[in-house]
């Protein structure tokens, strides 16, 4: 026979899964997007792109990455959001940087993604868990039109889970 206390302990402690916790974006980071190529075919955009977040004093420890990926959903006539792809480290350890396309607006009104998301994974250590902030910037497809650009990107988001 089962106990009402081991029930309410068996209850308990199935509810408390995760925790959700939360810390502020730091004020005036941004991160630095350098030679932005982008493109679209028949089978949907790419992109290209290396990306500096800088260090935050007694916070996130900075990064240098390379990230490129493609729009997915061809075959879903891009009715499908993106997976994020972990871009290349370049510099910097025990954090980490995903971008992706955004889900394709069928407004009639544009070829591809209007906007590039782009995720800094700030690694979890000791009693503090992981955080990842985020930002977006509009996706420009200048692949053979201009040269590669440059451009900074804010984070707006931020969520962290013990």
């Amino acid at each position: 026979m089962v106990s009402f206390t081991a029930l309410a302990l068996l209850a308990s402690t199935a509810m408390a899964g995760p925790v959700a916790r939360q810390i502020a974006i730091p004020e005036g980071w941004t991160w630095q997007v350098e030679n932005w190529e982008a493109g679209c075919s028949r089978q949907g955009c790419y992109y290209n792109f290396n990306i500096t977040v800088p260090s935050v004093p007694e916070g996130p420890a900075g990064v240098k990455a390379y990230c490129h990926g493609y729009e997915q959903g061809y075959d879903q006539s891009f009715m499908i959001p993106s997976a994020y792809e972990n871009c290349q480290l370049l510099e910097g350890v025990n954090n980490g940087v995903a971008a992706r396309l955004s889900e394709r607006v069928h407004d009639g009104q544009g070829l591809g993604p209007k906007e590039i998301e782009v995720s800094f994974e700030y690694g979890a250590y000791g009693d503090r868990p992981a955080y990842n902030f985020s930002g977006t910037h509009e996706a420009r497809y200048n692949q053979f039109v201009t040269y590669p650009l440059n451009f900074t990107i804010t984070p707006t988001k931020v969520f962290g889970i013990a």
